[in-house]
């Protein structure tokens, strides 16, 4: 059965002022797998995952060429609305940032200005749903009315995604989600995307090659702008086609 494409970027150009920070990228997300992009600092995969949920637009001086298409409608055309398309497109950042409310309030924050729950019963199902997807709630259920903030880093991170989750996006972005945490939390988060991906889509920017092979089923790998390559993640990591992915895999350029 060949794999539905979810999200299809055609020839995408990214300025930032005078400066091209992302060259003719053509690149397809499959539905409900992990893609992880790879490559060295400062190479265009953070400005091309915002790319993909529009947060580039917040920055004045961004200009982007060329189609984004996510499920057949290219989210750049005037009829669409950067906020519903923020709903279906959702995004981890690298730092945990949990609203400064209560746990409970992090995750219904998004469904009540969505309109998503009918009644406090319905939102309660609903925030108690999502931080159970998270793997967050046997940890905090007798706390969910204290500070977001009160968590540790990596339960922090795994609430900032169950408020993701809230909202019932199609695909969840996720911009080194587990560089600001130690080894453990990052074994927790992994094993969490392996589980979500059973129901979303999700595009992983990662410093770690070694989280890239373990997570992700397909990785693009990106150079001073350009996407040199992209395949299955095995068939990446064992034999590239490309002698840079090849040089950057075992260390030669970084």
């Amino acid at each position: 059965m060949a794999e539905k494409i979810k999200i299809s970027t055609k020839k995408v150009n990214v300025f930032y002022g005078d400066k091209k920070a992302l060259e003719n990228i053509n690149l397809e997300i499959p539905e409900k797998k992990v893609t992880s992009l790879i490559g060295p600092s400062g190479c265009g995969k953070s400005t091309f995952i915002r790319c993909l949920n529009r947060m580039n637009d917040t920055i004045d001086i961004c200009r982007i060429e060329g189609k984004i298409i996510i499920d057949n409608e290219d989210i750049y055309s005037k009829e669409i609305d950067p906020v519903l398309l923020r709903a279906k497109v959702g995004m981890v950042f690298q730092k945990p940032n949990p609203f400064p409310k209560s746990i409970f309030e992090n995750v219904a924050y998004g469904p009540r200005i969505h309109g998503l729950a009918k009644s406090d019963d319905e939102l309660d199902e609903l925030v108690t749903q999502s931080l159970v997807k998270a793997g967050l709630f046997q940890e905090i259920k007798d706390r969910i009315h204290e500070p977001g903030t009160s968590l540790s880093g990596g339960q922090q991170q795994r609430l900032c995604i169950a408020r993701t989750i809230a909202i019932s996006p199609q695909i969840i972005l996720m911009d080194e989600p587990c560089s600001a945490l130690d080894p453990i939390a990052t074994a927790v988060i992994e094993e969490l995307i392996d589980e979500l991906a059973k129901n979303f889509t999700i595009v992983i920017v990662t410093h770690s090659m070694q989280q890239a092979a373990r997570v992700s089923q397909q990785t693009a790998f990106f150079h001073m702008g350009n996407l040199i390559e992209v395949g299955r993640t095995d068939q990446i990591f064992s034999t590239p086609s490309q002698k840079k992915t090849q040089d950057y895999i075992t260390g030669k350029i970084g």
